[in-house]
C-alpha cells in the first residue's frame, strides 16, 4: 500500500458485537483496493478489541487506534481524521455494510469532478437479522441538496466520502455532528449523491438517536436555524412543521407542509430542486405507509410529477430489487 492512500476508511466502535465483524469484512471485500481502514476502538467491553485484532492480523490495510476510555464519537471521529493518511475520507459505520462497488464508484465520480467536496450515495435500510426493510432515498444533485439540507439530513453518513483536510467535526454535536459537518462542507465546493443504493444501514430502536430523541431534536433544531438563517435571513418560521417532517410527516401536517414547502421552493433561484422535492414526498409516502392509503398515493403520484424517471425507478427497486440485496 502506498504512503498516501487514495482513500481512508473511517469506523469508530464502540462495543460493536455481532455486527462488527460484517461490517468489517464488507470493508475488506471492497473492488477498490487502495486504501487504509482506519478503526477507533473507544474502550470497548464486549469482545470489540480482540475482534479487531484478529480482523488487523488478516489484513495489512487495517490501522487500529485503541482509546483508555470513552470519549464519545464526535471525539473517536476526529481523533481518526487527525490521524488519517487518505486523500478522501470514507465513513463506515461498526454495524452497517458497504456494497463490494462502493468505493470504486465514489473513487471514481470524485476523479472525474475535482469540484467535488462531498459525495454520498443512496441506500437500503435493513434489521437487526440482516433482512432489506426499506429504502434510503438521497436527492442527487448539488442545488437540491443544497435545497434539502435545511429540511432534513441529506446524505448517510455511513456512505459518505468527503475531501481531506476540510475541517472537523463538531464535538458539540453528539447525534447529528454529521449533518453539522456537511453545512458546512457545503460552503467549499460541490455536493453530490450517487443514484446507486451502495450502503446497508442497520436501522436499530436502540441506536443512539433513537435513545437520545430530545437531544436529537435540540441539535437538529441548531442546525436547521443556522442553514436557514444563512439562506433565507431568517429563523425558519415554520419550526413545527420541520419537525413533523424530519420526524416523519403524518397525514394531517401534510397539507400545510406541502403549501409552505411551495412557498419556499418559490424563494430558491440556485437551480433545480424537482428531483429533490421527489425525494421529500417519497419519504413522505414512506412514512405514511399503510396508514393512510390515499395520502402515500397521493404522496406517490407527486413524487411522480416532480421526477417521474427517478421515481419510477424507485418504485421498480422497492418492489422487485429488495429480495436481491
Amino acid at each position: 500500500m502506498n504512503d498516501r492512500p487514495a482513500i481512508t476508511v473511517l469506523m469508530t466502535v464502540f462495543n460493536g458485537g455481532r455486527h462488527l465483524a460484517p461490517a468489517v469484512q464488507s470493508i475488506l471485500s471492497q473492488s477498490h483496493t487502495d486504501f487504509e481502514f482506519l478503526i477507533v476502538d473507544d474502550a470497548s467491553t464486549d469482545g470489540s478489541i480482540e475482534t479487531l485484532q484478529t480482523l488487523a492480523a488478516g489484513d495489512s490495510r487495517i490501522r487500529l487506534l485503541f482509546n483508555d476510555r470513552n470519549k464519545g464519537q464526535t471525539a473517536c471521529l476526529n481523533q481518526g481524521l487527525r490521524e488519517a493518511k487518505g486523500r478522501w475520507i470514507a465513513r463506515q459505520d461498526a454495524d452497517d455494510l458497504s456494497l463490494p462497488g462502493r468505493l470504486a464508484a465514489q473513487w471514481e465520480a470524485v476523479r472525474s469532478c475535482p469540484d467535488l467536496v462531498l459525495l454520498g450515495v443512496n441506500g437500503w435500510i435493513i434489521d437487526e437479522k440482516g433482512a432489506c426493510s426499506g429504502l434510503i432515498h438521497a436527492p442527487l444533485h448539488d442545488p437540491g441538496i443544497r435545497w434539502s439540507m435545511p429540511f432534513r439530513n441529506p446524505f448517510i453518513h455511513t456512505g459518505v466520502m468527503f475531501r481531506a483536510g476540510e475541517g472537523f467535526y463538531d464535538e458539540e454535536f453528539k447525534i447529528c455532528q454529521d449533518w453539522e459537518f456537511w453545512s458546512r462542507l457545503a460552503e467549499r465546493g460541490r455536493l453530490a449523491n450517487l443514484p446507486d443504493r451502495l450502503v446497508a444501514y442497520r436501522h436499530s430502536e436502540k441506536s443512539l438517536s433513537h435513545a437520545s430523541a430530545e437531544r436529537t431534536e435540540s441539535e437538529s433544531a441548531k442546525i436547521v436555524s443556522r442553514i436557514w438563517l444563512g439562506r433565507f435571513g431568517e429563523e425558519p418560521t415554520q419550526s413545527s412543521l420541520l419537525t413533523s417532517f424530519r420526524n416523519g410527516l403524518t397525514s394531517e401536517m401534510r397539507s400545510a407542509f406541502w403549501d409552505f414547502h411551495r412557498n419556499m421552493r418559490m424563494r430558491w433561484t440556485l437551480g433545480d430542486t424537482r428531483q429533490a422535492a421527489a425525494v421529500h414526498h417519497m419519504q413522505t409516502a414512506g412514512a405514511i405507509g399503510g396508514k393512510n392509503i390515499s395520502a402515500c398515493a397521493a404522496e406517490l403520484f407527486a413524487a411522480l410529477r416532480e421526477s417521474p424517471l427517478w421515481s419510477l425507478r424507485v418504485l421498480w427497486e422497492r418492489f422487485f430489487m429488495k429480495s436481491r440485496l
